[in-house]
């Protein structure tokens, strides 16, 4: 599943353009990104409320086993790491 602060609307067109086949949820208020710690602020400025880009691997009971916050917005996280920290949860 994929967390942002776009509109649903927005999602949904970028999500055909990808070919995402998972859900993407929209963040609007950002209070979910605020909870995570994944939110970008400026107290000079109230206005300044970004998402930064990050993976977060929540198990069955709901206990985030993993998660990776990263500095730039275009950096990624390699499917290798995602998939040894899956395996770890069987």
């Amino acid at each position: 599943m994929g967390i942002s602060t776009d509109f649903s609307p927005a999602q949904q067109a970028f999500a055909e353009k990808m070919g995402l086949t998972f859900p993407l949820l929209s963040d609007v208020s950002r209070q979910t990104l605020e909870a995570y710690g994944f939110l970008e602020t400026d107290p000079r400025n109230r206005l300044y409320r970004y998402s930064k880009r990050a993976y977060v691997i929540i198990d069955k009971g709901g206990i985030v086993r993993y998660k990776k916050v990263l500095d730039k917005p275009g950096d990624l996280v390699s499917d290798d790491e995602l998939l040894a920290e899956l395996d770890k949860l069987k």
